[in-house]
């Protein structure tokens, strides 16, 4: 019975290919599955390795030195370590001086990572750099957007502006009237 179970037609998994099903025996779905996890297990295998190797390589390092030199390349490793960890925090230190900096010139502290540096001179005058670029270019276009020349609300030729239209537009349309054409807004205020 188990026999008739394995060469059984399974029709969990379909393969469209001109418009036919595909239908897999058990045996055939089995291959399968094992050939992907044989996949998995092999790359699994390989990154372990490789992360193994680096460690292999130092063991091999450290059983060809005597205790003399086990001791400094000891040190040493510790050494950079530290030294690793000193430029860690101070480039957090700068970080949190480069974020103030730029907080207190008006500037995104979201910014920071453009101007940080392992060097004070170096980050401040990113810094200076970033600052005079962005108000430069701030000015630059509110300036493009000031020439332009504000849309007036044109009006059909044939509707003129009546008490009525005037009481009823906002303060800043009846001072822009004044500007352009006081005699029709004196006409008008005085009807």
């Amino acid at each position: 019975m188990s026999e008739t179970n394995e060469n059984s037609v399974l029709e969990t998994e379909t393969e469209e290919t001109s418009g036919a099903e595909k239908t897999y025996t058990q045996a055939e779905l089995d291959a399968m599955v094992q050939k992907i996890a044989d996949q998995r297990v092999s790359q699994a295998l390989k990154t372990a390795e490789k992360k193994n190797a680096a460690k292999v390589k130092e063991a091999e390092r450290l059983a060809a030195m005597n205790e003399s030199q086990r001791y400094e390349y000891q040190l040493q490793q510790r050494e950079q370590a530290i030294a690793q960890k000193e430029q860690e925090l101070a480039m957090a230190e700068n970080r949190a001086v480069a974020s103030g900096i730029l907080a207190d010139a008006g500037l995104s502290a979201k910014l920071v990572g453009l101007v940080v540096s392992d060097n004070a001179d170096v980050m401040n005058e990113n810094i200076k750099l970033l600052e005079k670029e962005f108000k430069a270019s701030v000015k630059a276009e509110v300036e493009r957007r000031l020439s332009t020349s504000t849309p007036k609300k044109n009006l059909p030729p044939d509707q003129a502006i009546t008490k009525e239209s005037f009481s009823k537009m906002k303060l800043s349309e009846q001072a822009e009237l004044f500007r352009t054409n006081p005699e029709l807004y004196n006409s008008l205020v005085r009807k």
